[in-house]
């Protein structure tokens, strides 16, 4: 059996921080615009890949 590297479905802040090259007010900014679903679990605010990568295509 091929074991593959996990790769996450869910981003969290600090993802979105290094993805977009951003600080962590802004990252927060964007998770609280309200322009794609976001779950909060806990104190952490996650959103799903996908989502999050067609909305920075234009694509939502």
């Amino acid at each position: 059996m091929d074991i593959k590297a996990k790769r996450r479905v869910m981003l969290s802040v600090t993802d979105i921080m290094k993805k977009m090259g951003v600080g962590r007010n802004r990252a927060h900014e964007i998770i609280n615009s309200g322009e794609f679903h976001v779950l909060k679990v806990g104190r952490r605010y996650l959103v799903h890949e996908q989502i999050f990568e067609n909305w920075l295509k234009g694509e939502c």
